[in-house]
């Protein structure tokens, strides 16, 4: 008797099983977004804390070599010669006097950077195996600065940057902007402040 007592009480009713997935559906729907959003959270506060490391770099090379760099790559090491175009250059094409080159004392980013050649297009890095990083630092005159680009993030991640640095979400002013669209991905532009005309 006790046997089949046993033997009854080994299976779960069908009622319990749609407890027990209801219970654990219900967990999910509250944790899941959770964890996601401190996930995309970190990320951004990330990525602030990279344009900030960058922005930092390039003001210790200006602070060295008395100019700033035409590419994010200077901030890891000088290029011995471009083609045959001569040595390093600064923001404005001008090459680097002897002095300016003696001064450079980085590396004054962690990472390497590697050089690419060319305008806008050469990837200098992957930056959390999906947005990127171009090497070559654009110039602005509204306001007057020089521009870290990264294109990849998604419209909402620009959109939270954009908070994060500049305290309201307004894509075309302050010290961060972006361009794109909801379905494409994003250019977002950090600008570093200089004066008019800096080199």
């Amino acid at each position: 008797m006790l046997n089949h007592s046993m033997a009854a009480r080994r299976g779960f009713t069908l009622a319990e099983v749609l407890v027990a997935f209801a219970l654990i559906a219900v967990l999910a729907s509250v944790i899941v977004p959770t964890v996601y959003g401190r996930m995309q959270d970190g990320y951004e506060d990330a990525i602030v804390s990279e344009f900030d490391n960058l922005a930092t770099a390039v003001a210790a090379y200006r602070q060295n070599v008395g100019k700033y760099p035409p590419k994010l790559s200077y901030l890891s090491a000088l290029p011995s010669s471009i083609q045959s175009g001569g040595g390093p250059f600064d923001k404005c094409g001008n090459a680097l006097s002897a002095t300016a080159i003696a001064n450079w004392h980085g590396p004054y980013v962690t990472r390497v950077i590697p050089y690419t050649s060319g305008a806008i297009g050469g990837s200098a890095y992957t930056f959390a195996f999906k947005d990127t990083v171009p090497d070559t630092l654009v110039s602005t005159t509204s306001p007057n600065g020089i521009i870290i680009r990264m294109v990849g993030p998604d419209l909402r991640t620009a959109q939270n940057l954009d908070q994060k640095i500049d305290g309201s979400n307004n894509p075309g002013t302050g010290a961060l902007q972006y361009t794109g669209t909801a379905r494409t991905d994003m250019i977002v532009s950090f600008i570093i402040p200089t004066a008019a005309g800096a080199c």
